[in-house]
């Protein structure tokens, strides 16, 4: 038997960057231009938003600055942050969206994977809305309409991953049972919900839905936006999962059954663990879109940060300095998207197959 072979040795970063950037003379004359054009656009912005920029508290302020006001964010970051809750009881929302990130970070870690996880997302969500809508504990009650800003976009795009991930999955599984009335309903729902944008789904579960129902059967509108959400991400990951099920050959079934196992047994131990795997990347991309499809409640009077926003920058005063805070909703945002997208690849690199 021969000796394996080694892997080629490393090459050093000024090499890999020689070759790759400067090969040739025509790569080399792109590279630097593209390299002094991004060190032109960091000093501009550099300039605008440090050395001409201009703090306080007031509009009066900035109006003579040349550079950016970031006075608008000092005045109008609790607006934002916190929508319309009570301003004597934002600590609540605070200690509410805490909890919820704790929670989420930890329930995220492998070791806690399973009913430990889910279990204590349970608890986090639970305590979140005790805090939000208090009424217990000495609380005071806060209705829905008050909710608003960061707190309502983590929650409303946690319900709709955590509830559309179980949702999605049995879509999957009836969109290829061999029944043809389930498989029929299946494909029917999850063609119908992705042939229609969001905001058809969000008018719907606000405006429609309490019309057609009696009186006394008209559940709170906060819970019908986020059915609405959690509906229309299960739709999707429907067929994410539905994917990794068809990446699994019928041979892994097949070898289960001549094993003894029963299709439960062959579905949770040996079936999905190889589907979901597979899915990883794909399912963390309907995650990341979720967080941005909440910026679409704010359509149906619902005041997520993004509408928060869309209220504070309704103060005549502050109206011409809409960059800056749009700036800092925006980073709010990509600090979301992007953790999730590093969580992802390490759950890639973790369950690749070696």
């Amino acid at each position: 038997m021969s000796a394996m072979l080694a892997p080629p040795p490393a090459l050093p970063l000024p090499t890999r960057i020689r070759s790759a950037w400067f090969a040739t003379p025509g790569s080399a004359l792109v590279s630097v231009g593209l390299f002094l054009a991004l060190l032109y656009l960091a000093w501009r912005a550099f300039d605008w938003a440090v050395l001409d920029a201009v703090g306080g508290t007031h509009a009066q302020t900035c109006r003579a600055a040349s550079g950016a006001c970031w006075a608008v964010v000092v005045d109008k970051h609790r607006l934002v942050l916190f929508g319309r809750f009570p301003p004597a009881e934002q600590w609540r929302p605070l200690l509410a969206s805490t909890l919820l990130l704790a929670g989420v970070g930890i329930a995220a870690l492998p070791r806690f994977f399973g009913r430990v996880g889910i279990s204590m997302l349970a608890a986090t969500l639970i305590a979140f809305v005790v805090l939000m809508a208090g009424g217990v504990l000495g609380l005071t009650p806060v209705g829905t309409n008050l909710w608003g800003g960061l707190p309502l976009t983590l929650f409303l795009a946690l319900v709709a991953c955590l509830f559309g991930v179980p949702l999605g999955l049995g879509l999957a599984l009836a969109r290829r049972s061999t029944l043809p009335a389930l498989r029929w309903l299946a494909t029917g729902y999850i063609e119908g919900v992705r042939g229609v944008p969001l905001i058809t789904l969000l008018f719907f579960g606000a405006f429609v839905l309490p019309l057609m129902l009696p009186p006394g059967w008209r559940f709170d509108a906060m819970l019908r936006i986020a059915i609405c959400l959690t509906l229309f991400s299960a739709a999707y990951l429907a067929e994410v999962f539905r994917g990794g099920l068809q990446s699994v050959g019928k041979g892994q079934g097949e070898a289960a059954h001549a094993l003894g196992f029963t299709k439960l047994q062959t579905l949770s131990r040996v079936v999905l663990p190889q589907a979901l795997r597979v899915t990883i990347a794909s399912t963390v991309n309907v995650f990341i879109g979720a967080i941005k499809d909440t910026s679409l409640v704010m359509i149906v009077n619902v005041y997520d940060l993004t509408g928060a926003l869309k209220l504070a920058m309704a103060d005549p005063p502050w109206r011409p300095y809409f960059v800056e805070m749009y700036l800092v909703v925006g980073a709010i945002y990509l600090a979301l998207g992007f953790g999730l997208a590093l969580y992802g690849r390490f759950l890639e690199r973790r369950y690749a197959l070696k």
